[in-house]
């Protein structure tokens, strides 16, 4: 069995062209297990080459000690030097069941599964990068964008023969060629336990001048159907991004199948109710900023929070029209996720490794240990029970006390 790790960061096209093509004779997944319970590290050659150069002066030692302690975040996830994840992969999106069910994605086909006691890789067949996993009831669907999926636990007709990791890719059904023609890219993906659609937040990527308009919005939603295929749909009419911008969006999420809230550019915040329904209900809110939220957590049907760009934190409680600004927030970096197990255990990740937590009436930053000089940009984050996070980004994955 040959490994091979790509480098996508200042690798000119020409090069990542020949890197793929060495991969292509690769024969099967790559399997790793570590021992949750011991944090893991990164050799230094990895490190060294994960880093953006030479080491500045330390101006946030006292938020990353060397040791691991209770108190802090630890590397403990599916990277190594033993066949695990190359260290400068992105985690895009974690997720679980349980805390013994655990899945995390990212570039170039990452997918990796916790089971409590250890991580095992799991190959989808694919070197593209997994936007988002969609958990079913017994089945495990792997996102690279809203028309390209790759299923397990799933009969999939004339598929083929399935990957090392045991992954089909599933047929698609489209429902408007809007998708197509106005080109969206997936950003990210929710659906609640139980629902019958998974939410996408897309962005637009047609350059052409035809495109300048980005006449679709930026929520669609995909279903699977009795025949084994999947079914995409758009989910909100175009009108609506007429009186708010939302043609770009970059995270949704709810406190029920029917319940949603989706954030993106712009400060665009959408209400979406009646979700499973053949039309939802979708209404704008003003989310007093007009800088990009990238991430959305619903505690409620009547309490949500959302982050964003400079460090930015709005919280909805309810409010017919408006979320409220939170201000005394610790930091300025951009902000990309948020994930909470209550109202007060919320916890959002961003720019230069930073964690910050909410414990019902203020944010603190906290401590991430083990990573020496770096301050990876952290971009996914997911709780199973209260005080038990996972945190995921650009070659880590990290937990309370490098613990599952």
């Amino acid at each position: 069995m040959r490994t091979c790790h790509l480098v996508v960061a200042g690798i000119a096209a020409m090069s990542l062209t020949g890197l793929l093509n060495a991969c292509a004779g690769d024969e099967g997944a790559v399997l790793v297990e570590h021992d949750a319970s011991v944090p893991l590290t990164v050799d230094a050659a990895q490190a060294d080459a994960a880093s953006d150069g030479d080491a500045a002066p330390c101006t946030d030692c006292e938020y990353f000690p060397e040791e691991c302690s209770a108190d802090a975040l630890c590397p403990n996830g599916p990277f190594g030097t033993n066949g695990g994840l190359d260290a400068r992969t992105q985690i895009n999106a974690i997720v679980g069941r349980s805390e013994r069910d655990v899945w995390v994605a990212g570039a170039l086909g990452a997918v990796a599964h916790f089971d409590g006691v250890s991580w095992t890789r799991s190959d989808i067949g694919q070197q593209k990068s997994v936007h988002a996993l969609w958990l079913r009831d017994s089945a495990e669907v792997a996102v690279v964008s809203l028309t390209e999926l790759y299923a397990r636990g799933i009969e999939v007709p004339d598929a083929g023969a399935p990957s090392a990791g045991g992954w089909l890719p599933v047929e698609q059904t489209v429902h408007s060629w809007d998708y197509f023609s106005w080109k969206r890219a997936l950003v990210s993906a929710f659906s609640a336990p139980g629902a019958a659609w998974l939410w996408g937040a897309t962005e637009n990527i047609c350059e052409s001048n035809g495109c300048a308009g980005n006449r679709t919005a930026g929520v669609w939603r995909v279903r699977a159907s009795d025949s084994g295929t999947f079914e995409l749909s758009d989910a909100i009419d175009w009108e609506l991004c007429k009186e708010i911008w939302c043609g770009d969006m970059t995270s949704v999420h709810g406190s029920s199948a029917n319940d949603l809230w989706a954030v993106g550019h712009a400060g665009a915040a959408l209400h979406i109710t009646n979700a499973e329904s053949d039309t939802p209900d979708v209404r704008a809110f003003n989310s007093q900023t007009s800088d990009s939220l990238h991430g959305v957590w619903a505690a409620s049907g009547s309490e949500a929070w959302a982050v964003g760009a400079k460090g930015i934190v709005r919280h909805y409680t309810g409010h017919s029209v408006t979320w409220d600004i939170v201000s005394d927030i610790p930091t300025v970096n951009d902000l990309h996720a948020i994930w909470g197990s209550s109202p007060s255990d919320i916890w959002a990740v961003g720019d230069a490794a930073t964690v910050l937590h909410y414990d019902g009436k203020s944010w603190s930053r906290m401590k991430i240990a083990g990573l020496g000089t770096r301050r990876p940009k952290l971009t996914a984050v997911w709780m199973p029970s209260p005080g038990h996070v996972w945190i995921g980004g650009q070659g880590v994955v990290l937990s309370l006390g490098g613990k599952p």
